[in-house]
């Protein structure tokens, strides 16, 4: 029996991308706070944090459709992984979403404009293959590990504006563990193709291309 040989031959470019990714929203999160420091207007925080609000709800709706789709092709443990992640996001747009309340915005049930592209891409890729979008979250959620440091900082710095955020984003880091360790977990257990191989790198750097937009300060801007 030939041995499964997984993400092995790519590890170590997965890793790049991942590294990558994180750093390019780590850069473009400080940036933003930097910025923000010079004029504090709530309402532009709050709309900082409309694209992280609804790529949470988004990953729930990705995530169900993954599972209804291709989740019997894999073991009943991960289903049960992936609906508890998918439980978990949920749990993070309402409260990233009491964040943007308390911040004078409004919470997004609608994409917004500034996260069209990378919705679409995710969708495209759920539609491409049975792991293209789980390696695309997978590089969208490591990204937004990058801007924790920031967030959590600056949580801590604007306490009167957003009493809620840091206890909020301690959650959010702690679950976020489990969500980056699933995601490598699963394409290490059902890659098995070169050709599956190709799939997640493509997806992974097409990701790559999106996530620090919008982070940037001179991508923010209220209502979208």
């Amino acid at each position: 029996m030939v041995k499964r040989r997984g993400l092995g031959p790519i590890q170590d470019e997965v890793d790049q991308l991942r590294a990558t990714a994180a750093g390019a929203v780590r850069a473009a999160a400080e940036s933003f706070f930097a910025d923000y420091s010079k004029n504090a207007d709530p309402l532009r925080l709050a709309a900082w944090f409309v694209p992280r609000c609804w790529r949470e709800i988004e990953y729930v709706f990705m995530l169900n459709e993954e599972i209804r789709r291709y989740g019997l092709g894999f073991d009943r443990k991960h289903i049960t992984a992936l609906s508890k992640h998918s439980f978990q996001e949920a749990q993070h747009y309402e409260m990233v979403g009491r964040i943007i309340e308390c911040l004078g915005g409004e919470v997004p049930v609608t994409v917004p404009e500034s996260a069209r592209a990378w919705s679409e891409l995710l969708w495209d890729c759920l539609d491409r293959h049975r792991l293209s979008a789980i390696a695309a979250w997978n590089i969208s959620e490591t990204a937004a590990g990058g801007s924790f440091d920031a967030t959590l900082a600056a949580s801590e710095r604007y306490q009167d504006q957003m009493p809620e955020a840091f206890r909020i984003y301690k959650q959010i880091v702690k679950d976020e563990d489990f969500h980056l360790g699933l995601g490598q977990l699963l394409l290490d257990r059902y890659v098995e193709t070169d050709n599956d191989r190709e799939e997640v790198l493509r997806a992974m750097q097409e990701m790559l291309d999106l996530v620090a937009y919008t982070y940037k300060p001179e991508n923010v801007v209220a209502g979208g």
